[in-house]
């Protein structure tokens, strides 16, 4: 496994258990958020590294745009569950 994959995996990790910490609730959505905590992690090591945002990084990761990227991503699955239509309802 390379360094930055182990990374991603472990800032995801992260946001994703303080997100849901913070949020106090381990519910259905808990999947959803830690796959969107994952792309989210890479979206924005992408934006990191491609607008030269070195805040905090650890090598060629950009740590602190990764977990803003990962929050985001959370945030925006949080929100569009809870804009849909549930499907449960006849």
């Amino acid at each position: 496994m390379t360094p930055w994959v182990l990374l991603a995996v472990l800032v995801a990790a992260t946001n994703w258990a303080a997100f849901l910490v913070l949020r106090g609730s381990w519910g259905r959505m808990s999947l959803a958020l830690g796959a969107a905590a994952l792309a989210g992690t890479a979206a924005g090591e992408v934006v990191g590294s491609t607008t030269g945002l070195e805040l905090v990084r650890i090598g060629d990761f950009h740590l602190v745009a990764a977990s803003v990227g990962a929050q985001l991503a959370m945030l925006a699955t949080l929100l569009g569950a809870a804009v849909l239509p549930s499907g449960g309802e006849g």
